[in-house]
């Protein structure tokens, strides 16, 4: 059978129906005191001295009230034509902590109608429980957008290729968000004024150390504001919680289940069936979007002045959270989203071993807890060591596409763990980054062979047989390489100078991946090549070079063009000066050399050193 959902015919097993079917079960319409769902308190008979109540989870899974007092309202504060509805809490129960980091979306019931969700706080320090509520008006629009028919989707979205659901089940492909829009930080530059209440991102199945790795990576682009990363809570997707699901309760956007686990817990507003609001405010300011969404029990409310937040547990996932807007998230439950599978192997001294994970598809958070996956199993095993040696091969499969190959060899001591997690990021990201199609993971398989011991050779001093050469002749070199430790040892390398090489010079390099990459254009921005299209995108990266060899490259003067990821090098001059008259625009880069010949010597340990030299050819 099928189900229409998000504009696409979406299969899902006689699996994904039991799961539903437990879901609806579990998830009955929460009794008194919620009132029916179209029982709106209208905002324009919002009035200072109206006293309300605050729906939200403490502790556990029970729905309790908190007392409120209503100020007034603040308008177009929202953005235009929304406002927020400005009040205290004055309920003993948040005396200690105001409205805490986790309650974003609690319903604000008055008159016994709900008027808006809690959404809004004083910035840190603020001493009274002033807060902000995001009307339910606003909130409602989200849900009939989200209901809108498929041809006025269409209508309203420029690129519905880039955002897409593929299929469900088993080996689908999630749908993939367009990225956050974060303007604000939880450490804000001014001293007042409301900000958006932040989700409570618990992390679970890390250490400190790769914990803190992953808080940099949130700061460096921009979530650090929106997510509140918190160490600990983990998800029980086999447990399933008791009780109402309804406005009130604790609901959470799981970004990865498994042995990493990630998810952001706020309240859920509104419920009309099985369709559900929460938040008060967007989640990653993503639009459309395909998160699973799952239910969470609240294990404490923590009091700070600073950071007061809900530390939770997610269980069971319920169905998709498929709009991110700017006053709500709305939700449905049903069939849950698919999320591609993870898997990291880890051999070693210690034996074998096996972690995995599934995550949510999205093109800033992807790379990150996959990276996050393979940074925990590096630092935090019975195999990690100060001094370290590991072998990397990684397999991102894509729907559609060839598979991404990430393979290398890392060597260090201390924080250098952290390298391998550091370019699968910067890898990842730039296949999401593309600016040709908005990529779908099936899976991604990471394969890493460590041992404890530091090997590293550095380049010292090359030696050449001659200065000059005719076409035809070998050239010998003799390079000088100094391991770690242990006696210095030389590596000969020759190569013959081609037949069809009349005179000139050719520059010889030795020297390391990274050298070599930097000479024929090959690394970050400074890339020669302008891929055309994902496929072209993904077979630049997979020419990358390992650092576990002695590169020699020889090169020689000579004009020619990169267009999309095919090289053209040597190109007579007359193809040049059409390539330089006005009369062309080709996207396409110059190149001022052309290769003769490349080498690689394995070395079986990091290299790292490079030299040039000069040979004229007679």
């Amino acid at each position: 059978m099928t189900k229409w959902f998000n504009r696409r015919w979406i299969a899902f097993s006689e699996r994904d129906f039991v799961a539903v079917a437990v879901a609806l079960i579990c998830t009955p319409a929460l009794a008194d005191p919620a009132p029916p769902p179209n029982d709106i308190f209208p905002l324009a008979q919002i009035r200072s001295g109206l006293k309300g109540k605050v729906h939200t989870v403490m502790q556990g899974a029970e729905v309790v009230p908190l007392e409120v007092e209503i100020y007034g309202v603040l308008r177009g504060f929202i953005g235009p034509k929304m406002d927020l509805i400005i009040g205290k809490l004055v309920d003993e129960k948040t005396k200690l902590t105001g409205a805490v980091h986790g309650m974003s979306g609690s319903p604000l019931y008055i008159e016994g109608k709900v008027a808006g969700a809690l959404s809004y706080r004083l910035t840190q320090f603020e001493k009274e429980g002033w807060c902000g509520f995001t009307p339910i008006e606003g909130m409602l629009e989200t849900d009939v957008y989200a209901r809108k028919s498929s041809a006025e989707r269409r209508r309203l979205e420029p690129q519905p290729s880039r955002k897409r659901i593929v299929g469900a089940g088993v080996g689908g492909a999630a749908a993939v968000s367009t990225g956050a829009d974060v303007d604000f930080q939880l450490l804000p530059r001014d001293a007042g004024g409301f900000r958006p209440l932040a989700l409570p991102l618990t992390v679970g199945g890390v250490s400190p150390k790769v914990f803190d790795w992953l808080r940099a990576q949130f700061v460096e682009h921009g979530f650090d504001g929106r997510l509140l990363p918190v160490m600990g809570g983990g998800g029980e997707d086999g447990k399933p919680l008791d009780g109402a699901f309804g406005p009130g309760a604790a609901v959470a956007g799981v970004i990865a289940t498994g042995d990493l686990h990630a998810a952001a817990t706020g309240t859920l507003t509104w419920r009309n069936g099985n369709r559900v609001l929460g938040f008060g405010h967007p989640f990653l300011k993503c639009g459309k979007i395909a998160m699973p969404m799952a239910r969470a029990e609240i294990v404490a409310t923590v009091s700070s002045f600073a950071y007061p937040h809900k530390l939770s547990n997610t269980r069971q996932i319920v169905g998709p959270i498929y709009e991110d807007r700017l006053t709500a998230i709305a939700g449905e439950i049903g069939p849950v989203p698919p999320m591609p599978d993870v898997k990291v192997r880890l051999r070693g001294s210690h034996g074998e071993r096996t972690f995995r994970s599934r995550l949510f598809q999205h093109d800033e958070l992807t790379p990150r807890f996959a990276a996050t996956c393979m940074a925990q199993v590096l630092n935090e095993t019975l195999d990690y060591s100060r001094e370290f040696t590991l072998t990397l091969q990684s397999v991102v499969e894509l729907s559609g596409h060839q598979k991404i190959r990430l393979e290398n060899l890392y060597s260090g001591v201390g924080g250098d763990h952290f390298a391998p997690a550091n370019d699968f990021v910067a890898s990842l990201a730039e296949v999401f980054d593309n600016r040709f199609e908005m990529p779908q993971i099936e899976r991604i398989q990471i394969e890493i062979e460590v041992a404890d011991e530091r090997r590293i050779v550095e380049l010292g001093e090359v030696f050449v047989d001659r200065e000059k050469a005719k076409p035809g002749e070998t050239v010998t070199l003799h390079a000088m390489l100094k391991p770690w430790r242990g006696d210095r040892r030389v590596q000969t390398m020759s190569f013959t100078v081609p037949e069809n090489i009349r005179g000139g010079e050719l520059d010889v390099l030795i020297g390391d991946a990274a050298a070599a990459d930097a000479l024929d254009g090959k690394s970050g921005r400074s890339r020669f090549e302008r891929p055309q299209s994902l496929s072209q995108l993904i077979n630049v990266l997979n020419q990358r070079r390992r650092h576990d060899a002695l590169y020699l490259r020889v090169t020689r003067r000579g004009d020619g063009i990169v267009i999309a990821d095919q090289r053209m090098p040597g190109l007579p001059p007359s193809a040049m000066a059409l390539y330089d008259s006005s009369r062309t625009v080709l996207e396409a880069t110059r190149l001022e050399r052309e290769d003769v010949l490349e080498q690689r010597w394995p070395q079986n340990a990091v290299v790292r050193g490079s030299r040039t030299l000069k040979l004229k050819v007679e």
